[in-house]
């Protein structure tokens, strides 16, 4: 599993949240991710974004992050594999699943032979 990693070097001409939008737009969130991650609403975050683009002279995303990884605002790294703890998370769920559970069998169902709208009566005369 391959894992983009962003970080800044130096803000240059953008703000502080503008370098938060930028790394996390690196990482490859959406607009609407960023403004989960960053607490801020959708409209905030694209007009961070419109401001990026201006003061980077850029006309899209994938421009904007490649002016500012040439500019040297940026550092973008791919790291290889999960961490062992997750690995080990994984293992575990998956081995959890496999085995089955002492105990929690339940009892296999009963055979119905006649269904409840088909019951025959039987007529008793004394």
């Amino acid at each position: 599993m391959k894992k983009i990693h962003a970080s800044i070097i130096e803000k240059g001409p953008l703000t502080a949240k503008e370098a938060a939008v930028l790394r996390y737009l690196c990482e490859g969130y959406l607009q609407k991710q960023i403004a989960l991650k960053l607490f801020r609403s959708h409209s905030t975050v694209g007009k961070h974004l419109e401001s990026i683009s201006r003061k980077l002279d850029c006309h899209c995303a994938a421009e904007i992050v490649s002016t500012s990884v040439a500019m040297g605002l940026i550092k973008v790294e791919i790291r290889e594999g999960a961490s062992t703890s997750v690995k080990a998370l994984l293992f575990l769920l998956m081995f959890h699943m496999m085995i089955p559970q002492a105990g929690s069998r339940r009892p296999p169902r009963p055979i119905r032979t006649v269904r409840a709208s088909q019951t025959i009566r039987i007529n008793r005369e004394s």
